[in-house]
């Protein structure tokens, strides 16, 4: 009877060490995980019913914005001093997409993508902006990176970048994963054509097309210019637990 109760408490002592070092391997290195959707939509940093909920800026009115994208990465920040880079989590790895914004007048909420991440605070998103080449090569979007289709006084216009680059869009305050998550990349349009006057877009030839793009078909080699520099600032990332009407500018 001795030997047995003397096996009995080795036994528990064993087994009581076991569950100890099992629950501190958990404390030490969590992986809970939660799922993150990102969608992509356009607006101006004003949008009213007046602007056509973001539709209008100026003298122009969007009718079609479209942005070609590939390589999306969201980075988690360090988690503690010993880390020294942060968890880069890929979002999208097949090719380039093509991200219709707005579409024959109307704003769209366009996927981007959906992933399983690590909990925590994120600080940023990278992806590259490239000019679309998965299309057919009479598709409106071959070779370009954005595409803007508008009305400028009843003139229609074509605004169109061909750069490829990575863009880096930050968080700010950081946006915490803990639980389901939607994040919203926007487009924000006055932010594009900011520093550019209007008066100065010209339809050169008198095709009754404005252009605006890297061919500099109508002498609006400047404006281009302005695009390009102004495209990486005109990008933010919202979290999605934001009023996305009132964002948007879909009902105000």
């Amino acid at each position: 009877m001795k030997c047995t109760t003397k096996f009995q408490r080795l036994f528990l002592g064993i087994a009581t060490t076991a569950i100890v070092a099992s629950c501190s391997q958990t404390d030490e290195t969590p992986d809970t995980q939660s799922h993150v959707s990102m969608k992509a939509t356009m607006a101006t940093s004003t949008s009213t019913e007046s602007s056509g909920g973001g539709l209008t800026y100026g003298n122009l009115t969007f009718t079609d914005v479209k942005m070609s994208v590939e390589d999306i990465k969201l980075n988690l920040r360090a988690t503690s001093e010993a880390s020294n880079q942060p968890t880069i989590v890929n979002l999208k790895n097949k090719g380039p997409q093509v991200l219709t914004l707005v579409e024959e007048g109307q704003i769209v909420v366009a996927p981007v993508a959906d992933a399983t991440v690590y909990n925590g605070i994120y600080g940023k998103v990278d992806f590259n902006l490239i000019p679309a080449a998965n299309v057919l090569e009479d598709d409106e979007m071959f070779g370009k990176s954005v595409l803007v289709k508008a009305d400028w006084n009843g003139i229609p216009a074509e605004l169109s970048l061909d750069i490829e680059d990575e863009v880096e869009v930050k968080f700010n305050k950081g946006i915490e994963v803990d639980g389901a998550k939607t994040f919203i990349l926007i487009l924000y349009m006055d932010r594009l054509l900011d520093g550019i006057d209007p008066s100065s877009i010209v339809d050169g030839d008198g095709d009754g097309l404005i252009e605006v793009g890297p061919s500099d078909d109508d002498g609006n080699v400047e404006v281009y210019e302005q695009l390009k520099m102004n495209i990486e600032s005109s990008l933010e990332m919202k979290n999605g637990e934001f009023d996305e009407d009132k964002e948007m500018g879909k009902n105000n």
